[in-house]
């Protein structure tokens, strides 16, 4: 029964034209005006969530072209609209006057995100990072489906998040992907279930495995927001940009799923290289149709929202063979801004004819924007030797989603080298949060060492490299120095830290290589002054106890 003060409320809204909002209601179908690529996956991941249409401008000229895709049977739309970057000025208007009953919803980032969390009216959750992509885009279909809302989390907005959480309420929550310490120290009261298997493609077949059935699945390499994909209405597999990687050809052949649909014409070659490997049935969705005013159909590129990606970049700087050690020392660079593992297959070619091929049997990691030398043992004749490189490299190991294709020449030299080291030790100290490898030149010869560790934090890998290499003279000893903190618990998860030492007598080329895994000993440094102190504390009392003692033998002798 409505009490008469909102009878009269209501009666004056009515007489006044003005309607009242129902944020509870669900509208027919979501657009989205807005150039921040959070404010058009919500809006979308919103749409999905509750099994209706999303739009969204992909450009201010898009905004007279997106009315031919709505549908105009639906009139009621949440406009979501960025109160920061909005592609159209007053689209609230234009919906208006094309015949729509038009909500708003100006915000964006954190607070957009609570308000469309708070209208799902859900208290399941699934938590990622908005540094890229992918990821966000892996877990739309199963959120859709499963009615879990998504939340984008960083260590700048986890406070604001977790108040949201500890006011709505949380039944279910997932943490998805790579997340920062702060964001998962906070959310640790909420008991989330961890996703989290070292790479993006990874984390995807993770997420697929939990699926009831699949039929079918949508192929795209997670770079762009596209409408089918925010729908919920099949799963996605993340299948790469120029190489579909090994780890993900083994899940389509172990799930048995028969059929695929490629998101836009970009990954066509890809899903070739697909339907070869795994025999699927591969359909292409290239375009959608349009009705002119006229009542012709036309179709239209797909609208497509492009998304922060991994840029990775590998070349190779140099070949040379060096006939003293009778290695090819081949230098990679890494030009972008992570860290890639990489393997190669190197064939040697004598005036066109091939002579031998050579690679990695092991995954090389190279940080970035480094270099890294690699010495290939072979023996090698001939003239005018070039190499042909096919050159693998992702993210981490077995996610090879990229292919460098390059031929040289063969450079010849002849250096020798014969340096020689030794990791003695590997320590950490807790009061400097210094991670030490201790190294000792045990040859002739001065010689340049650059270190690489590898430790878990929290059950998630990490590498750090030094960035210079360091000048060891012969017969000396000197620690490479990493700064970072461990608390005990990342003590207890490293009994042993995985150490790999380039060396040589040419800081250009560190071919040689010393690697083990090394127990991890706690340094007791920061505890020498305190028992300096305590030393100087027991003397000085000793003295004072011996000089009252002196006094009082005098006093008795008078």
């Amino acid at each position: 029964m409505m009490s008469l003060a909102y009878k009269l409320l209501l009666l004056l809204f009515l007489f006044a034209g003005i309607s009242i909002p129902s944020a509870s209601a669900t509208p027919d179908q979501v657009v989205i005006n807005s150039a921040d690529w959070q404010d058009v996956y919500l809006g979308a991941h919103y749409a999905g969530f509750n099994n209706i249409k999303s739009s969204f401008l992909i450009s201010s000229e898009h905004a007279s072209i997106l009315f031919n895709t709505l549908d105009t049977t639906k009139k009621n739309i949440l406009l979501v609209e960025s109160d920061k970057a909005p592609f159209a000025f007053s689209y609230k208007t234009s919906l208006e006057g094309a015949g729509f009953t038009v909500e708003e919803i100006i915000a964006s980032g954190t607070t957009l995100n609570t308000e469309l969390a708070k209208r799902a009216n859900t208290t399941d959750f699934i938590v990622v990072d908005d540094s890229s992509g992918y990821n966000a885009i892996s877990i739309a279909p199963y959120a859709a489906q499963e009615k879990f809302f998504v939340l984008f989390a960083n260590k700048k907005n986890i406070d604001e998040l977790y108040s949201f959480l500890k006011a709505n309420g949380v039944n279910r929550i997932i943490i998805y992907g790579f997340l920062d310490i702060e964001v998962k120290s906070k959310l640790a009261e909420f008991k989330p279930e961890l996703i989290n298997n070292g790479s993006r493609f990874d984390n995807n077949i993770d997420l697929l495995k939990r699926y009831k059935s699949i039929t079918q699945l949508t192929l795209t390499n997670g770079e762009f927001i596209e409408e089918g994909i925010m729908s919920g209405k099949q799963p996605v597999l993340l299948i790469g940009r120029e190489r579909v990687p090994d780890r993900v050809v083994e899940y389509i052949k172990e799930s048995g799923i028969k059929k695929g649909l490629v998101i836009g014409t970009e990954l066509s070659g890809l899903a070739y290289q697909l339907k070869q490997i795994t025999n699927m049935t591969i359909f292409l969705k290239f375009g959608q149709g349009l009705t002119n005013a006229g009542g012709s159909s036309e179709v239209k590129a797909l609208d497509m929202f492009p998304l922060p990606k991994y840029e990775l970049s590998i070349d190779i700087n140099s070949v040379r063979y060096n006939r003293a050690t009778k290695d090819l020392e081949v230098t990679y660079e890494n030009k972008g801004y992570m860290g890639v593992y990489l393997r190669s297959s190197i064939e040697i070619l004598s005036k066109g004819v091939r002579i031998t091929t050579l690679g990695d049997r092991e995954p090389v990691y190279v940080n970035r924007d480094s270099m890294v030398t690699m010495a290939y043992k072979t023996e090698l004749n001939g003239q005018n030797l070039t190499a042909k490189f096919t050159t693998m490299f992702g993210e981490v190991p077995g996610s090879f989603e990229r292919v460098l294709y390059k031929e040289m020449m063969v450079e010849m030299i002849d250096i020798s080298d014969s340096s020689s080291l030794n990791i003695s030790k590997v320590s950490y100290d807790k009061k400097a949060h210094k991670l030490k490898v201790g190294i000792t030149n045990t040859g002739a010869v001065d010689a340049y060492t650059k270190a690489q560790v590898k430790f878990l934090i929290y059950g998630e890998e990490t590498i750090m490299v030094q960035d210079k290499a360091m000048l060891l003279e012969a017969g000396a000893s000197n620690d490479a120095v990493f700064i970072t903190t461990l608390s005990d618990t990342n003590i207890e998860e490293n009994p042993r830290i995985n150490v790999r030492v380039n060396y040589g007598q040419r800081e250009s080329a560190l071919v040689k290589v010393i690697e083990g895994n090394y127990p991890l000993l706690i340094s007791s440094d920061y505890v020498t002054p305190i028992l300096v102190l305590v030393l100087i504390i027991v003397v000085v009392m000793f003295q004072m106890y011996k000089t009252k003692k002196l006094g009082n033998f005098l006093k008795k002798s008078k």
